[in-house]
């Protein structure tokens, strides 16, 4: 199953990678729902950080893409801390389920297609947590108030998303 082929793949990906660990979310859990936690890169507001996501594939993946969730409360302008589970709390062209197939014109971003894996999704998720452009993308918030700052005032963004990083991912 295309699945098991998307869960293997990734897990070779990013085996040496310091900064994401994949895992079912559950101990002994089914590869279709996984616990995705990702670092926070040196020289980011993130630093130090330990951030977990929920990612979960559908049962018409990879025609429909993964579900994913930030469970980690975070200042971010792309992630949304305040909206409850099992709501989209990612602002991501690539998960999101009402762009699929789509690709916008002025950003040259896309929506999900069959050809995407799991492996594109966690690298975008880590682009986002790494402030790495296109994926950390304060002109498209999902945070009003992280976008402006990010935007406008780099050093008040910065000291609250470093606060926030120790408050809650450690």
């Amino acid at each position: 199953m295309r699945e098991d082929t998307d869960f293997a793949e990734c897990v070779d990906s990013f085996k040496n990678d310091a900064y994401i660990t994949i895992e079912p979310w559950q101990s002994g859990g089914s590869i279709d729902h996984l616990r995705l936690t990702i670092r926070g890169m040196e020289g980011t507001p993130y630093e130090g950080g330990k951030f977990v996501f929920e990612i979960k594939l559908p049962s018409n993946y990879p025609f429909y893409p993964p579900f994913a969730y930030s469970h980690t409360i975070m200042y971010h302008p792309n992630i949304d801390s305040s909206i409850p589970p099992g709501k989209l709390n990612i602002c991501l062209d690539l998960i999101n389920p009402e762009l699929v197939g789509k690709v916008d014109v002025s950003t040259g971003a896309s929506g999900w297609t069959p050809s995407k894996t799991l492996t594109n999704v966690i690298e975008a998720l880590k682009g986002m947590m790494h402030t790495e452009p296109p994926f950390f993308n304060p002109n498209d918030p999902l945070n009003h108030e992280a976008g402006e700052e990010a935007l406008r005032a780099w050093k008040k963004f910065e000291k609250k998303a470093k606060e926030w990083t120790q408050k809650y991912a450690h």
